[in-house]
């Protein structure tokens, strides 16, 4: 089995598991909650913190002549954190983890969508496996829809 699906399977149990902390630090049961933009910042040096003590541990550089590269990061963590805003913000208002997550996983699709067409990432795939890929994603969306409903 290739380690990217053990690293991914790995990223979607930490991920889903994340979101019940998550509610309960922004739309929790007491009448105490975190504000979503604290939890933002809490978030990212958290983020931050990890990040540099893999760094050191991994002995790896920062690659600051890859000015390409990092204006690809700075656009992924941008996009990151206002999809993070958006998850915060529909805790803060309410959002019932069982659903919501299922709901912002429709994510899947517009990930599945922008990587066969903006990294062509269909070449040397048959037209059977594009078809599988398109229509998992779309099955994702259904079930996202079937358990807000």
């Amino acid at each position: 089995m290739p380690a990217w699906i053990l690293f991914g399977l790995g990223a979607a149990l930490m991920l889903g598991a994340a979101n019940i902390p998550q509610k309960l630090a922004l739309g929790g049961l007491s009448a105490h909650t975190l504000s979503p933009f604290a939890y933002g910042i809490l978030s990212g040096v958290v983020i931050i913190t990890i990040n540099i003590a893999l760094l050191v541990y991994f002995k790896d550089s920062l690659q600051l002549f890859a000015k390409k590269e990092w204006g690809f990061a700075f656009l992924a963590a941008l996009l990151f954190a206002l999809g993070s805003v958006c998850i915060a913000l529909g805790y803060r208002k309410g959002a019932n983890a069982s659903q919501f997550v299922a709901l912002f996983n429709t994510n899947t699709l517009v990930a599945t969508v922008l990587g066969l067409v903006l990294l062509k990432e269909f070449a040397g795939l048959t037209g059977v496996a594009i078809t599988k890929i398109i229509i998992g994603a779309i099955l994702v969306i259904a079930g996202g829809i079937l358990v807000t409903v």
